[in-house]
């Protein structure tokens, strides 16, 4: 396999594929997140009100790092041994039996959804907007129900857990899955605690009442 000219075996060109998606997709995250966030804070407002309690305060960098920690796992394995998994890491890999041809299209999989996943979040952070808030309520307060918004409460979060899986994917490893068990329980003690802020604030209160009635599942369609 040739990539920009250079001759890769076929391991090192599955992998050269899945990194440079993972590296794609979290520059892309990371760009568009603070891009929305400064906008946010210029005509938003400052945040107003946020959690009191310790456990409200430390959820969110928890989730982050398990966000963070399947592709920055990934990227400093294969980086450090030549675009190949080192043998560490392979033993995380899924006990399935499939053909060289069959995995190299699973894991390409993996990595295109990963690149997807990173433009739907650009297309939930358009709708977003202003009330971008990792957990808080901000001074120009509004209840935002349009495009991914109509269907859950929390896009952004449905985006993160699906991350996990393609990551999984294209991996191949059970590492991701690891982190998706600790954000869910992160999104299952964050969420509650967010929309109490938002219920208590004085300008969103009663729309966001009425928000949950419109929508009512948080991150998973007729699920949860």
């Amino acid at each position: 396999m040739y990539i920009a000219g250079i001759h890769l075996s076929h391991a090192q060109g599955v992998e050269s594929i899945v990194a440079a998606s993972t590296v794609a997709a979290m520059v892309s995250i990371v760009r568009d997140q603070r891009k929305t966030l400064t906008k946010a804070s210029k005509e938003g407002g400052d945040i107003t009100a946020g959690p009191k309690s310790f456990a409200g305060r430390i959820v969110t960098p928890i989730h982050a790092v398990a966000i963070l920690s399947a592709p920055v796992s990934y990227l400093v394995a294969v980086f450090s041994n030549r675009m190949v998994q080192p043998e560490w890491y392979e033993q995380t890999s899924f006990d399935v039996s499939l053909s060289v041809g069959q995995l190299a299209w699973t894991r390409t999989a993996g990595a295109v959804g990963l690149l997807g996943s990173a433009w739907m979040m650009r297309v939930v952070l358009n709708h977003l907007g202003k009330q971008l808030h990792y957990i808080g309520t901000r001074e120009k307060g509004e209840v935002v129900s349009t495009g991914p918004y109509g269907v859950v409460r929390h896009p952004l979060y449905t985006l993160a857990l699906g991350q996990f899986i393609f990551a999984s994917l294209a991996y191949w490893s059970w590492i991701p899955l690891a982190g998706l068990g600790i954000t869910l329980g992160a999104f299952a003690y964050k969420i509650p605690v967010e929309e109490r802020l938002i219920e208590e604030d004085p300008a969103m209160g009663t729309a966001y009442l009425e928000y949950k009635q419109k929508v009512p599942y948080r991150v998973i369609p007729y699920i949860w």
